[in-house]
């Protein structure tokens, strides 16, 4: 997701502060002020006396965030200079790091988890909630993908780190009491990975800050990402050109002069505008004024997806992940076969410009957009609505204590 320039949360009110028993907080790690790390600021703010562990922590961006720096308790790999940065190179310690948290005497442990955080130990006592990004893909279903971008001579060692990673990653899924995930294909891969249940609980966005604009009625369509090869803005490029429509793209990132390339070479320099990062208030008029947003990638969740819904803007995405929660589908995801309309706008059966392209046609076809229709879809996913689903769970898992 595109990094927020105005992340100061709002405050919670006295019906969204936990008021049980003692809490701590687990976060894998805390590196910028991205999607996991805005979910731990909410966390932070529905459990305001919680302290925070954490393998590591850029504390520059503490301030971002919300938290204070005292709160945080790192792991020794916190004491390695720019761990972050080296994170990747720290991998092989995760699992030893995040079991040498201490917990405390805690009623109840909320982790934060897309790696480790989720197997931190704890006494019988205790009850464990987790909230989970995604099982660690790189250990499990994507490991190859993961090896390909790993030095050849270091491989062999590598992929022995991650198979054990792998191993004990499953055989510690017992330490936690509730799995929560972010979205259902999320708890569907809990289940593949751990043979345990998950409720679902979509990530915050705050919509009540996005006012909704003249969707549709813009001479572009936009597409809002972090410029990464597997979020495939190329084929946004590419169907752009094919529909013969502008495209808008927010976004920075190391694919930025191929892309760039790529719309020159297509003919479309003029036709394809790069922004960079903007700020939240340009953010959302661009999209406000956007005739659609195309999300050609495949995510677990999707939140630029809602932040257009609640501009009043229709989505062309591809038809499965995470923004099939966001669209509203209601059927199951789309593998081939032509575009189908969904409540947030159109999904594509296939991850090509052509497929693409034929949803941008279908959804033109479809006529004005009903702004009031999107805006309500993304109310789904508004602060509130966490909070609140949050504080619920935890209350349930502590009732079976």
């Amino acid at each position: 997701m595109v990094p927020s320039t105005e992340p100061t949360p709002r405050p919670a009110g006295p019906a969204e502060v936990w008021d049980g028993p003692e809490v701590v907080l687990v976060h894998d790690w805390i590196g910028g002020v991205h999607g996991a790390e805005q979910v731990l600021r909410e966390l932070a703010t529905l459990f305001p006396k919680a302290p925070i562990l954490t393998l590591f922590s850029d504390t520059r961006v503490l301030p971002a965030l919300g938290i204070d720096p005292a709160r945080v308790r790192q792991s020794y790999l916190g004491r390695v200079p720019n761990a972050v940065r080296l994170r990747k190179v720290l991998l092989p310690w995760f699992a030893d790091a995040v079991q040498t948290l201490d917990v405390g005497d805690a009623a109840l442990v909320v982790s934060s988890s897309h790696a480790v955080a989720k197997s931190i130990p704890h006494r019988s006592y205790q009850r464990h909630l987790s909230y989970v990004y995604s099982p660690m893909r790189y250990a499990h279903d994507l490991m190859p993908q993961y090896l390909a971008r790993v030095p050849r001579p270091l491989r062999p060692w590598i992929r022995g780190v991650l198979r054990e990673l792998a191993a004990w990653d499953v055989a510690t899924a017992g330490r936690v009491h509730r799995y929560v995930g972010i979205s259902r294909v999320v708890a569907e891969r809990i289940w593949r990975t751990y043979r345990r249940r998950a409720a679902v609980l979509h990530p915050p966005v705050d919509v009540e800050a996005i006012t909704s604009g003249k969707g549709g009625s813009g001479d572009y369509y936009i597409a809002l990402s972090r410029l990464e090869a597997y979020k495939r803005l190329d084929l946004a490029i590419r169907a752009a050109a094919l529909a013969g429509r502008r495209l808008v793209v927010i976004g920075e990132g190391p694919e930025r002069g191929r892309l760039e390339a790529l719309a020159r070479s297509l003919g479309g320099g003029r036709s394809v505008e790069f922004m960079g990062w903007v700020s939240d208030q340009v953010k959302h008029e661009l999209v406000a004024g956007a005739r659609g947003l195309l999300f050609p990638g495949e995510e677990d969740f999707g939140i630029v997806g809602v932040e257009a819904l609640a501009a009043g803007v229709p989505i062309v995405a591809l038809g499965r992940g995470g923004m099939l929660d966001v669209l509203g589908a209601r059927h199951g995801p789309l593998l081939g076969g032509p575009p189908r309309v969904e409540p947030g706008g159109v999904i594509v059966g296939e991850q090509t410009p052509e497929a693409l392209a034929q949803g941008i046609a279908l959804l033109e076809a479809g006529g004005p957009a009903d702004r009031g229709a999107y805006r309500r879809l993304a109310l789904r996913f508004s602060t509130p609505t966490f909070r609140s689903r949050f504080l619920e769970l935890a209350r349930r898992v502590m009732a079976r204590s």
